[in-house]
């Protein structure tokens, strides 16, 4: 027996592998080439919704940092339009007060006009009767 590199090179029936084995695993390579081409298809189909997930996670990232600066504009906005609302109430208030104040002096300028008045008309129907007559 000759041994060539650790082979066994004897010829014989035992190494010739049936023919109906050979058709089994063709067979079976012909199933695991379909299924592998199943799953390539899969695959690609997989990756292309993961794609698009990324790309509407990426839109919904953007779409959220655009709301907050939204909402951080409309506080802003909110402050500004608080603050002029208390000064045009602080100005209100004040007008009120001074308005009662004008009419408190407009109603003592009244009265004060009224007493001359009753004043010279007692005084003038005093002095007819004392000159008068």
């Amino acid at each position: 027996m000759m041994e060539d590199g650790g082979a066994d090179v004897r010829g014989g029936v035992e190494d010739v592998m049936p023919l109906q084995r050979l058709e089994e695993v063709e067979v079976g390579l012909s199933t695991l080439s379909s299924e592998f081409a199943r799953m390539a298809a899969e695959n690609v189909t997989a990756n292309t919704k993961l794609r698009l997930l990324e790309e509407n996670d990426h839109r919904h990232d953007e779409s959220i940092k655009e709301i907050k600066s939204s909402t951080i504009k409309m506080e802003i906005q909110f402050s500004a339009i608080m603050a002029k609302f208390d000064s045009l109430e602080s100005k209100i208030f004040s007008l009120l007060q001074q308005a009662n104040k004008d009419s408190g002096a407009e109603r003592k300028l009244w009265m004060d006009m009224i007493k001359y008045i009753v004043l010279i008309a007692l005084g003038a129907a005093a002095g007819n009767q004392f000159l008068g007559k």
